[in-house]
């Protein structure tokens, strides 16, 4: 099962029935498994970025499950950032997923702006709004991640988190134990 095959099985297990999303190229592998999911899962394609994470917002808020929104890298993602302060705010339990470049594009440490296309370091833009938000860089702790990720976004204070998703881990093999 590769990671966003994960991902999407893991949300609909625990109850998430909408996602809320603006598509963009890096985060394609996770719309096809949503669409493999089609009658367990439904796909609400917003108009813009920062109308998804109000979304996921305003659903979690009515339904008292996770309000989950996906975007594209770089500037997709910095375009949900209010929806996402606003669920910092509120205590309202949402998932970002923001697709982003593969991880050999990234420009890590390396004191240039960007190298891959659109790339945005969203880990540090969201910090500080934010239970979690983390890049996974090894596919095999992928599951790791997406649990704790839920956890934080609903125990205790409830609030946003985010999977800032590569797209080589997307379509990566991961231990689905």
């Amino acid at each position: 099962m590769n990671c966003a095959d994960y991902l999407v099985d893991y949300l609909i297990k625990k109850g998430v029935t909408d996602v809320f999303g603006f598509s963009g190229g890096y985060i394609v592998p996770f719309i096809d498994a949503l669409y493999k999911r089609k009658d367990e899962i439904t796909v609400h394609v917003c108009y813009n970025e920062q109308g998804c994470a109000f979304a996921a917002n305003g659903f979690a808020r009515v339904s008292g499950k996770l309000g989950v929104y996906f975007t594209t890298s770089g500037p997709g993602a910095v375009n949900a950032l209010g929806g996402l302060a606003d669920a910092w705010f509120d205590g309202i339990p949402i998932m970002g997923i923001c697709g982003n470049v593969p991880t050999n594009e990234q420009k890590g440490y390396s004191g240039i702006r960007q190298n891959g296309f659109q790339e945005m370091d969203i880990v540090s833009l969201t910090r500080s709004i934010t239970k979690l938000s983390v890049t996974p860089s090894d596919a095999e702790k992928f599951p790791e991640i997406v649990s704790r990720a839920y956890n934080l976004a609903m125990i205790g204070r409830k609030g946003g988190v985010i999977i800032d998703f590569p797209f080589n881990i997307q379509k990566a093999d991961c231990n689905s134990r």
